[in-house]
């Protein structure tokens, strides 16, 4: 399930950094949705590196965080 949320998280960040970079070489304002969607991607990017940052830090501190079942088996 988490292979469609970052497929769809790709596919709209290249929509929307194509969109702009098309807009800004036409010397043409960006339309607003195409700006709160970027918004928006980067609101749950940098939410994101903030969480698995602070998990990480946990980690490293030696503090035990329950992950789920996926985490604790090794994929190789």
């Amino acid at each position: 399930m988490a292979d469609v949320f970052v497929f769809l998280y790709a596919m709209l960040a290249g929509f929307v950094l194509l969109a702009m970079q098309r807009n800004a070489r036409e010397h043409r304002p960006n339309p607003q949705m195409v700006t709160m969607v970027g918004w928006g991607l980067f609101s749950l990017s940098s939410t994101l590196a903030v969480l698995l940052g602070a998990v990480a830090l946990a980690l490293a501190l030696g503090l035990h965080v329950p992950l789920p079942a996926a985490f604790t088996t090794s994929p190789f």
